[in-house]
């Protein structure tokens, strides 16, 4: 499962990091020589076609929102050539996806890109120092949540 994401990559919930954009299954990872959605083609998506058991779905996160209609049609003949499924969303709402479908038992792939732009929620902030163990922090005691 994903836990996180940044401009430069990815952290997983066995608090592994990846750097760079990913290709993930349930139980792998992979990186992926794709830097930005220009790239995503036929070739860049070729591993996807010789897998066995055939993917339910492939979720494409592409960084940030794109509105070319190009790079849609540009995946269908792939997309129906070797009868795979594919969601595309910014790689935000697509890690949430690869998540929810793969908590599903689905036999889902996920392809990210790691976003351009990130906006940090109140959330984001109390998460990182929560995660750093340094919340609430006096001289005289040490209050850990």
């Amino acid at each position: 499962m994903i836990d996180g994401y940044s401009q430069v990559g990815f952290r997983l919930n066995n608090d592994m990091t990846v750097l760079g954009s990913m290709v993930i299954f349930p139980r792998s990872v992979l990186s992926w020589a794709v830097d930005d959605v220009s790239e995503i083609n036929e070739e860049s998506l070729c591993l996807f076609s010789i897998l066995e058991p055939k993917v339910d779905i492939l979720v494409i996160g592409i960084g940030d929102k794109i509105e070319n209609n190009d790079f849609y049609r540009r995946l269908l003949p792939f997309s129906r050539k070797f009868r795979i499924s594919f969601e595309i969303l910014p790689t935000v709402q697509a890690c949430s996806t690869f998540n929810f479908l793969n908590s599903e038992g689905r036999n889902v792939v996920g392809a990210m890109i790691p976003p351009k732009d990130i906006k940090p929620t109140d959330d984001d902030h109390v998460n990182t120092k929560l995660r750093y163990e340094n919340l609430y922090e006096t001289e005289d005691f040490i209050l850990k949540v």
